[in-house]
């Protein structure tokens, strides 16, 4: 049994997945109240499906990149409670989390997956399909949304956490003919569940338990140029 934390941004995403099975999920916006939300969603989260925190088997965590405090929060807790039980705890980027939960459309365009950055900043990763998946093809992006739609150079999926300055930024975009597709909000959304499962992903293809320990966690935090 896996237990997945997600704190990243504003929106916090909890899942239970043994596996073969996401057995629960919960995913709400709670602001910047990631102290006062995230343990008490943790325990409800495990009584409401019979399980003790004993009976966790791994656990994965979003390293970010994404807000300072939440990551904080949500990295701590989760080394911590794997530290306790030493199980091995899976680091899974955000964007990539995003990416995973996306269906495929037209595998010859890009995947852009954005999240905020605050002042009108956001952070942006580019995939491609590749065996059945999206993958990553350059590393994260800090920028401001006008800088993200001046390097559209071809046909985009755009996903992710976007805010309305975004919306209206994208909108303006696609009206002036740039080739942006952007993918409806329930696709959009950042679930733990697929946090869950590209964690099983990884421990599956690792034999070594130790790659996973929890003092290897650390949470990624996007700097500005310079």
């Amino acid at each position: 049994m896996l237990l997945a934390i997600d704190t990243a941004t504003q929106i916090m995403s909890l899942a239970l997945h043994t596996g073969d099975t996401l057995l629960s999920e919960v995913t709400m916006k709670i602001g910047r109240n990631h102290s006062a939300y995230l343990a008490p969603m943790v325990r409800q989260i495990l009584e409401q499906a019979d399980i003790e925190a004993s009976d966790l088997t791994a656990m994965a965590v979003s390293t970010g990149p994404g807000s300072y405090t939440g990551l904080r929060i949500g990295v701590a807790l989760a080394k911590g409670m794997a530290a306790v039980n030493q199980i091995p705890l899976v680091g899974i980027s955000t964007l990539d989390t995003i990416a995973a939960g996306q269906t495929y459309y037209n595998t010859r365009n890009t995947l852009v997956v954005v999240v905020p950055a605050g002042r009108g900043r956001v952070i942006s990763g580019t995939y491609r399909a590749k065996k059945g998946r999206w993958v990553a093809n350059e590393d994260p992006v800090l920028q401001t949304w006008d800088e993200l739609i001046e390097s559209v150079e071809e046909r985009i999926y755009l996903t992710g956490e976007i805010t309305a300055q975004g919306l209206e930024t994208v909108q303006t975009a696609q009206d002036n003919g740039t080739k942006i597709t952007l993918i409806q909000p329930a696709d959009r959304l950042r679930r733990s569940g697929f946090l869950a499962e590209e964690a099983w992903r990884q421990l599956r293809d690792q034999d070594d338990e130790q790659d996973f320990s929890a003092d290897k966690i650390m949470p990624m935090y996007m700097k500005a140029p310079g």
